[in-house]
């Protein structure tokens, strides 16, 4: 049972590495405006997701997705993009992420799934969506929905053909 559990941990996070290596920079356009970042620091994105870091060479980064489409991506460490970078996606794709907090029943997830192992990243979700907030941190012992939620996430990043670096 752990060696199953650690082959899905670690199965999610070569998985979040890949798409990162992908996804290339749109070197002609660098258009970020920090007025349009900084406008939403008030507000609370639909989804934000925290990849923390390991002992090792796991990618840590976070990245916030807003209702309207609003992409922002900070890369941290052992990723491809270091440093803040936004995006939009399309009304669409954004009803998909809310159609898909749903189908996972994200707001039934307990709020910790860990163990005392320190050297395994996290994933840590937080979800506001039809005035309800939860945020949920999975290391250890993470329900299937969850890592699916994750992967899907993952998925939406990968399919942005363009960012635009931040100037910070």
């Amino acid at each position: 049972m752990l060696i199953r559990c650690f082959f899905y941990i670690s199965l999610t996070f070569f998985i979040s590495c890949s798409f990162l290596n992908k996804n290339k920079v749109n070197k002609d356009s660098n258009v970020v405006i920090e007025k349009e970042i900084t406008d939403y620091l008030d507000k609370k994105p639909l989804v934000k997701m925290r990849k923390t870091p390991c002992f090792g060479r796991c990618p840590y980064f976070e990245v916030s997705i807003y209702d309207d489409g609003l992409v922002v991506y900070d890369g941290m460490k052992f990723v491809e993009k270091i440093g803040k970078y936004s995006s939009f996606i399309n009304k669409k794709k954004v009803a998909l992420i809310e159609d898909y907090i749903r189908r996972v029943d994200f707001f039934s997830f307990e709020k910790e799934y860990d163990a005392r192992v320190t050297d395994l990243p996290s994933v840590i979700i937080e979800v506001n969506y039809q005035n309800k907030n939860h945020k949920v941190k999975g290391r250890y012992r993470i329900p299937e929905k969850f890592k699916m939620f994750t992967k899907f996430i993952d998925n939406i990043l990968l399919e942005i053909d363009s960012w635009d670096k931040a100037k910070n």
